[in-house]
């Protein structure tokens, strides 16, 4: 299962997309559980867990950090439960909670989730995925936790159209459009006072070349979208910037 970035700016709850970066698994039954695990290792209480069989799993996917690593998690481990395909979607969104990260995962690509369907997007193949990788991890719940109950009308309609013109965006291959698309009114600004650099490393992704930046999922790491070739300096510009322990990385959106 690939990792995967969640809003993608204003699309909060409803966007995401699927990053090369991935957790595999390969098991079989056992009598009880019995894991080994490559490379990132999950703490304790991980879906995993309950799962009796004996395998191993290699992930790539930092934990807690706004990359989708509970969704690529339990969708592995209902997959290896042996869900029907159809049913893979519904049985992961129960138990994660919100469907983007877990569509992602499932049907990769660009995908908006509507009700309870999944739309995929065209899939921009000129465009890199710098991160500002957070070093930290920061719980959803608490993320989640401090937005605001209500929004105002301006806001709603400011991330309306932003949603809109992202989706055109995204169709048109317009990425001239992607800076005033990914900008946010619902959860950014709420999530900047647990993350007081986001506005500077969304800025330094800019100034580096970006067309665009937002917070990865509900953070703390931050993404942009970037011409070939830029990811690396647009990637390094937003780590200097946050001022918080973490890492430049690029990568690109899986189909």
């Amino acid at each position: 299962m690939p990792a995967t970035i969640a809003n993608l700016g204003p699309g909060f709850d409803v966007l995401a997309m699927a990053v090369d970066l991935w957790l595999e698994a390969e098991a079989e039954p056992a009598q009880a559980p019995a894991w080994t695990f490559v490379g990132v290792e999950p703490p304790p209480g991980h879906p995993f867990e309950g799962l009796r069989m004996r395998g191993q799993v290699r992930s790539e996917i930092p934990l807690g950090v706004g990359l989708g690593s509970s969704a690529a998690a339990r969708v592995a481990v209902l997959a290896l439960e042996g869900v029907p395909a159809g049913e893979l979607f519904a049985r992961a969104v129960k138990v994660e909670g919100h469907p983007d990260n877990v569509a992602a995962a499932i049907h990769h690509g660009v995908v908006a989730c509507v009700a309870d369907r999944v739309l995929r997007l065209p899939v921009p193949d000129d465009l890199e995925v710098a991160l500002f990788v957070a070093a930290e991890p920061s719980p959803t719940e608490q993320a989640r936790a401090i937005l605001p109950a209500t929004v105002s009308r301006a806001d709603a309609v400011y991330n309306a159209g932003r949603n809109a013109l992202l989706v055109h965006a995204l169709h048109a291959r317009d990425w001239s459009l992607l800076g005033i698309a990914m900008e946010d009114r619902l959860h950014q600004p709420a999530r900047s006072s647990i993350y007081p650099w986001l506005p500077e490393t969304i800025a330094a992704a800019r100034a580096a070349g970006a067309h665009g930046a937002a917070l990865a999922g509900a953070g703390p790491s931050v993404f942009a979208f970037a011409p070939p070739g830029a990811g690396k300096q647009v990637a390094e510009a937003m780590t200097a910037a946050a001022g918080a322990p973490g890492r430049p990385l690029v990568t690109r959106i899986v189909s």
